[in-house]
């Protein structure tokens, strides 16, 4: 058997490899792991027609050559994240080693870039159910691109954990390791330690994850390349991508997914799949007050069938009641309480913007199931105004 036999084997099958062998050679063999442990077969892409082998190409290959693309992966490959990538996600807790982790080591991105050039894109393996998926789609339809996306995800989100199980990277997790472990005042809020320096919200459920505390590295860099982890509206079988969501989780935005706006997707697809070069980097996609029908995470896994994969969340049995509800997640509820403002003023005799109504009226109307005015469905009436 051939060591690439033996990489894409271990890969599906969880076999515990220890192959020591330099990251160029690893770069090289990674096209043909990317087929989640649990699977027991994957697909690979080279059967495609040229349209959509060729799209597949040139988004994988503008993505990866992504400034935060390249800084991402030198952090897993350094161990830790850098201070400002840490604090973007989370809270500072006390001791946390990505604190002092100011500068990437020498090299690592350049290491990073050689991992690129080298990629095998016809070797990659994916869920056979997402290729067939891709290749019934008509080009440039919205499940064409939906699918072409997700493809992406999975390709990025599997890079990251290869990184990551790298036997000189997982040296460099001890350090995390010893200050995850110590002894510590469990009454402080800081307590909670997450798997690895590498965490994005929720996406910690690291015993149900094919690739254990190595998927929540994953879902870190797809967050930090695509702006969130990249989820879909699976419909009621739980296998269609009808839309497109980001969970988005930083210190800073919503708790809440959000859909991007339809110039966010215009801009997307043009990055990845126009042949000139001169469109922007619209990556990382981040929330605005204007990424509108947004979803409560747990409305959206509970009973909306809105994920990529079951696995990736664990949520609990019942929903939580949120200690606050604000127009961070929820932006329809400035326009509520601007339409309440404004109803007083007219009653009062005051002028009021009726361009700004009618823009706050139809701001409540884009709301999803899961928004707390949702009870009134987006009717909500606002004497005078």
């Amino acid at each position: 058997m051939t060591l690439r036999n033996s990489l894409t084997s271990a890969a599906l099958f969880g076999v515990a490899i220890f192959i020591n062998f330099d990251l160029y050679s690893f770069f090289f063999f990674l096209a043909t792991a990317m087929v989640s442990q649990n699977q027991r077969g994957g697909s690979s892409l080279k059967d495609l027609d040229i349209q959509h082998l060729s799209a597949f190409e040139r988004a994988l290959r503008r993505i990866l050559e992504t400034d935060i693309a390249e800084q991402t992966y030198a952090e897993v490959l350094d161990g830790f994240p850098l201070s400002d990538s840490y604090l973007s996600f989370q809270y500072p807790q006390d001791g946390h080693p990505a604190l002092e982790h100011e500068e990437l080591s020498e090299g690592a991105r350049e290491r990073v870039c050689e991992f690129r050039s080298n990629l095998d894109i016809s070797s990659l393996l994916f869920e056979t159910i997402l290729v067939e998926a891709f290749r019934k789609s008509a080009p440039q339809s919205k499940e064409f691109y939906l699918r072409l996306i997700e493809l992406l995800a999975v390709s990025c989100h599997r890079f990251a954990v290869e990184i990551f199980q790298l036997d000189e990277v997982v040296e460099k997790h001890k350090i995390y390791d010893v200050w995850r472990d110590s002894p510590r005042d469990m009454n402080k809020w800081d307590s909670f330690r997450d798997p690895t320096a590498f965490t994005h919200g929720p996406y910690i459920a690291v015993d149900q994850y094919p690739n254990g505390s190595a998927d929540s590295v994953g879902y870190w860099a797809e967050a930090r390349i695509f702006g969130g982890v990249i989820v879909f509206d699976r419909g009621e079988d739980g296998t269609e991508s009808r839309q497109l969501y980001f969970h988005g989780c930083h210190s800073k935005g919503p708790r809440t997914i959000y859909p991007p706006t339809d110039q966010q997707f215009e801009q997307m697809i043009q990055f990845l799949l126009d042949e000139s070069e001169s469109h922007d980097n619209p990556f990382p996609i981040l929330a605005t007050p204007q990424n509108r029908w947004r979803w409560d995470p747990w409305d959206a896994m509970a009973h909306y069938n809105i994920y990529r994969d079951r696995f990736e969340r664990k949520i609990s049995p019942s929903k939580g009641k949120p200690c606050v509800l604000n127009s961070i997640d929820w932006p329809e509820i400035k326009d509520d309480l601007y339409l309440i403002n404004a109803m007083h003023e007219r009653l009062e005799g005051k002028s009021v913007d009726e361009e700004e109504i009618a823009a706050a009226k139809e701001g409540i109307t884009k709301i999803t199931p899961s928004s707390p005015l949702w009870s009134d469905q987006g009717q909500r009436t606002y004497q005078g105004i």
